[in-house]
C-alpha cells in the first residue's frame, strides 16, 4: 500500500493497525478519511441541538433516541419521553430497576480497536425495526454516546434509510454532533455498506427528510 499522510486525520499507530490487523484497502482508507473529515467539519459548527446533551438526541422523531449511560439510568427521563426499549452498547450493565421496567437489549463490548461490532448489526437492526413497526420509542446508548452507540445507529440508518454511509453519517452528526465511531468501527460500517448494496436483491432505501 502506498504511504498515506497522517498529519491531519489519523495517527501512524492507528494506520498501522488498520493496515496490518484489518487489511484496509486504499479505497476504504480514502472513504474513512472522508468520514473523519466530515466529522471534523461538523464539530466546528455550534448547533443548538447539542446543548450539553442533558437529554438524548432525537435521531428519528417519535422513534429513535441516541444517548449515553446517564440517560439510560434515568427512569424519570425515559418515562417522560415515553421510551420503552433500550439498546445498551457498552460493558456496563444497567441497574436492575431499569431492567425490570424496560425492554433492554445488552450488547456487551468495549470501545476498542479491532472489536467486532459488526456481528451485532443484524440483531440490533431487527430489534429497532420491530420497535419501529410497533410505533414504540427506543434509546440507543453507550458510555458517552460517542462511538459504540453511534455505530449501531449508523448501521440501522444505512440498512433502512440511506444507501451510503457518508449520507447516513452526515444525517447523524446533524442531530448528534459528537457522534464518532472509532476508526475500526467506521471500517466495519464501510464494509457493511458494501455488503448491503452489492447484493442485487437489496432495494436502496429512501432517505429521511432532513427538515
Amino acid at each position: 500500500m502506498k504511504p498515506v499522510s497522517t498529519s491531519v486525520w489519523i495517527g501512524e499507530l492507528t494506520l498501522d493497525k488498520l493496515q496490518h490487523e484489518m487489511h484496509v484497502s486504499e479505497n476504504e482508507l480514502a472513504y474513512l478519511q472522508q468520514l473523519v473529515n466530515l466529522r471534523s467539519k461538523k464539530r466546528q459548527i455550534q448547533s443548538p441541538k447539542d446543548a450539553g446533551y442533558a437529554r438524548p438526541s432525537v435521531i428519528i422523531d417519535n422513534f429513535l433516541y441516541h444517548g449515553e449511560l446517564k440517560h439510560a439510568e434515568n427512569k424519570y427521563l425515559l418515562n417522560g419521553l415515553n421510551i420503552g426499549h433500550i439498546i445498551n452498547v457498552s460493558d456496563c450493565p444497567l441497574q436492575q430497576d431499569i431492567l425490570d421496567h424496560f425492554n433492554v437489549l445488552w450488547i456487551n463490548l468495549d470501545d476498542a480497536f479491532g472489536v467486532d461490532i459488526s456481528q451485532y448489526f443484524e440483531t440490533t437492526n431487527e430489534f429497532l425495526n420491530i420497535c419501529k413497526k410497533k410505533d414504540e420509542k427506543v434509546l440507543v446508548h453507550c458510555q458517552m454516546g460517542i462511538s459504540r452507540s453511534s455505530t449501531i445507529v449508523l448501521a440501522y440508518l444505512l440498512k433502512y434509510h440511506y444507501d451510503s454511509l457518508a449520507n447516513a453519517y452526515d444525517y447523524l452528526v446533524e442531530r448528534r454532533r459528537f457522534a464518532a465511531p472509532n476508526h475500526s468501527f467506521f471500517l466495519q460500517l464501510i464494509r457493511y455498506e458494501r455488503k448491503l448494496y452489492e447484493k442485487p436483491d437489496v432495494n436502496k432505501p429512501p432517505t429521511i427528510d432532513k427538515k
